[in-house]
């Protein structure tokens, strides 16, 4: 009995013992499972984790590559160097003032502009046809005191001159060549259409509707004969050019710039040589040291040249002078959309410096003090080096390129003393240098500007049509700057006599 139940015993122990080892066979098997499971799992989350940081970085580039693009979408005439006309519809606010406390309109004690102040200017300009009226006035008022009250205004007047030449003692009949035509145009109104067309930006059409309007159809110009007295006009013009030029090639700056413009669908270039007295226009084909030396102007010219960050003027002149307002337009996206701080405070010293030398102009000094002047290099290059170091800390800015090459154009290099790019700080600077240059180039930019609103009104279809315009208008920029009647000055052209002397 005791037997049994021992064997009984063993076998039920060797069956568990039986079942254990198959269950910790197929648990080793399933662990092999598991683990190659394991590993191909861990593979594929290491091989997920590479290409989430993959799609990651490649999100940050796509950012990076979204706001450089949104900045330069954003870029206009106040933070770059595109023109005005490129804003399009856009509201851009240009200047630099601050917001003031004062209230609109005028201020107190500013002197009033009314039309009663232009009255006696207006009867001093002379040829005015001064009529009383006298109303109401009678045997029983007529030594009270009246009323007066003014109306200024001006009478159109249709004229017509007949000339009748008889012959002298050998029957010869002395007519001069300006009145080779039996009836003929005269120089008034010729100067009228002129004026019309090349300073007051209206078109031929234009022209020609108005002079039918005021005349009650008793003028009709054609388009023709208007593009033939432009032609007329330019040539008269040719001792006021010279002029011009003589003056500009002895002055002590230039201002140069440069602008495109289409003459029949095609591209040519606005070449601009001006000072505050003189202003020169040219058209040509290309904008280059090649066209420059064609036109000859600067060829033999020893002054400084007042320019933007351009090298094209870089062989001509004695010194050179970058533009101002182009360097604070340049620094803006950077403070504005990068949020550095050196080119902010790099902006807010060179405004500054500019403020300083305008109260040292008032004051009529000439120039700063050699200690000044050289405090204020030390302080423009502690900011270049502030502002290197602020590059290399940000390794997320989107504009790097950008930022870098114009942080590297205003660094003074001394390490290339002897090569031929040392950095543009000494012509950024050069207005704090020498008060008898101005500290921006805008003078040639508002000469050019006529020139891009007229394309708006009505393009050039010749070469010719666009070089009469640069003749005509650089005299009329001329009569402007030095306080000369253009209207007059044009009839003195159309009759042979020169202004500028």
């Amino acid at each position: 009995m005791t037997a049994n139940y021992s064997n009984s015993l063993y076998k039920d122990y060797e069956k568990v013992c039986n079942k254990l080892d198959a269950v910790l066979s197929e648990l080793t098997e399933i662990r092999k499972e598991h683990k190659k499971e394991k590993q191909e799992l861990i593979k594929k989350i290491d091989e997920l984790t590479k290409l989430v940081n993959n799609q990651q970085k490649l999100i940050e580039e796509k950012d990076k590559e979204i706001l450089r693009l949104k900045s330069k979408n954003d870029r206009d005439s106040s933070n770059s160097s595109k023109p005005s006309s490129t804003n399009g519809y856009k509201k851009v606010i240009t200047n630099r003032r601050e917001k003031s406390d004062k209230k609109q309109g005028g201020q107190k004690g500013h002197k009033p502009h009314s039309l009663n102040n232009k009255l006696e200017q207006f009867i001093n300009s002379g040829n005015v046809k001064d009529e009383i009226i006298e109303v109401n006035k009678n045997e029983f008022n007529k030594n009270k005191r009246y009323i007066e009250k003014v109306v200024i205004d001006i009478i159109i007047t249709k004229s017509v001159k007949r000339y009748r030449y008889y012959p002298d003692e050998n029957g010869k009949y002395n007519i001069p060549k300006c009145h080779n035509q039996n009836v003929q145009y005269g120089s008034t109104i010729k100067s009228v259409c002129v004026d019309l067309m090349n300073n007051l930006y209206n078109s031929t059409d234009g022209v020609t509707r108005f002079i039918e309007d005021i005349t009650n159809g008793g003028m009709t110009i054609s388009k023709g004969t208007l593009i033939l007295w432009n032609n007329e006009l330019s040539n008269k013009l040719e001792p006021e050019i010279n002029n011009i030029e003589a003056e500009l090639k002895s002055s002590y700056y230039l201002n140069h710039d440069e602008s495109n413009q289409k003459i029949n669908g095609n591209n040519y270039n606005t070449l601009c040589a001006c000072n505050d007295m003189y202003t020169r226009l040219w058209t040509n084909k290309r904008k280059s040291k090649k066209a420059l030396e064609e036109i000859g102007f600067l060829t033999d010219y020893c002054g400084i040249i007042v320019k933007d960050g351009t090298e094209l003027y870089n062989s001509f002149g004695i010194g050179h002078a970058q533009c101002l307002s182009h360097i604070l337009r340049y620094l803006k996206p950077y403070y504005k959309d990068i949020k550095h701080k050196a080119p902010k405070k790099m902006s807010d010293f060179l405004s500054n410096c500019n403020t300083l030398r305008n109260q040292m102009i008032k004051e009529n000094n000439n120039s700063f003090s050699k200690d000044k002047y050289q405090e204020l290099i030390e302080e423009y290059d502690t900011i270049i080096d502030e502002w290197e170091v602020e590059l290399r800390n940000d390794k997320d800015n989107y504009l790097f390129n950008d930022e870098y090459c114009l942080w590297r154009r205003m660094k003074y290099d001394n390490k290339n003393m002897d090569k031929e790019y040392r950095g543009d700080r000494d012509e950024i600077l050069y207005f704090l240098k020498d008060f008898k240059v101005p500290s921006t180039n805008n003078a040639a930019e508002v000469a050019q500007r006529p020139g891009k609103v007229k394309q708006k009104i009505g393009k050039f279809r010749s070469i010719d049509g666009s070089e009469n315009y640069s003749r005509i208008r650089s005299c009329i920029s001329t009569y402007k700057k030095n306080d000369i009647n253009v209207f007059n000055s044009l009839i003195s052209a159309f009759n042979d006599n020169i202004v500028i002397v």
